[in-house]
């Protein structure tokens, strides 16, 4: 495959999901009547995206049962991980949080809201800080939450070390968090790249690590060891998919 043909598949791609976001937000808003409704229209909307790249998106492993809280924690590499997302796991869970960025798109507060997606306020503890608690709330209700571990797109082929907002909530709600890896983005379209390569993203749900007896100061030490699952997960998943690990300088 050329480097032109894998340039243009890329910028159409990309083209195609920027123009029509905001009709799909729109129709989300005004036409979506559940959340189930607007995670369909989403992963539609992603669909198209990732089959112009010529991306697949496969899932497996134990995935949470409904009704039971609890706050998946998920590594992303690259802006090929973000639109898999929506493909892979809306059916096994209930509410999420996303970079505010996104509100920038025409409708999308609107959509995210139809969703129960919540932007996550950067730069802003005391919105953070509540965010987290009706987060901490939902969960205990038995919602199945889902918090990106890396608090943005790592860029390597690897786990970034995770910050402590998923275990923070996790902890006050009494209930687990369940490691999930993505892996495939970086060999897709490395972040900050103008190329996308056809391949393959797979997602991988891990065992769901208890947290009885655990208070808020001990975040830091369970999100160390989802960080090492999930690490885990994703290294199994490099080796099952043909490649090799990076070299260490």
């Amino acid at each position: 495959m050329s480097a032109l043909s894998e340039f243009g598949r890329a910028a159409w791609g990309a083209f195609r999901w920027l123009v029509t976001a905001p009709f799909v937000n729109r129709r989300i808003r005004d036409h979506a009547s559940n959340r189930t409704e607007a995670w369909e229209m989403l992963s539609a909307h992603s669909k198209v995206l990732l089959d112009t790249w010529r991306v697949d998106v496969t899932l497996d492993g134990p995935t949470p049962p409904p009704g039971v809280g609890c706050v998946v924690c998920y590594n992303e590499s690259s802006f090929a991980d973000v639109f898999a997302y929506p493909l892979s796991i809306w059916p096994y869970v209930d509410r999420s949080a996303a970079a505010d960025s996104y509100e920038f798109i025409p409708y999308a507060k609107a959509a995210m809201e139809k969703a129960q997606i919540e932007p996550v306020p950067r730069g802003n503890r005391n919105g953070t800080d509540a965010l987290i608690q009706r987060m901490v709330e939902a969960v205990r209700a038995g919602d199945r939450l889902t918090w990106g571990g890396e608090g943005g797109l790592s860029g390597i082929d690897g786990v970034k070390r995770f910050r402590i907002g998923a275990a923070l909530i996790a902890i006050q709600a009494g209930a687990p968090i369940v490691p999930l890896a993505f892996f495939g983005g970086h060999y897709t379209l490395r972040l900050g790249s103008v190329r996308v390569k056809p391949g393959t993203i797979r997602a991988r749900f891990g065992t769901p690590i208890p947290t009885d007896g655990l208070t808020v100061d001990d975040a830091r030490a369970l999100m160390g060891r989802v960080q090492r699952e999930v690490t885990a997960l994703y290294d199994a998943l490099r080796l099952e998919s043909g490649f090799q690990s990076p070299k260490l300088p």
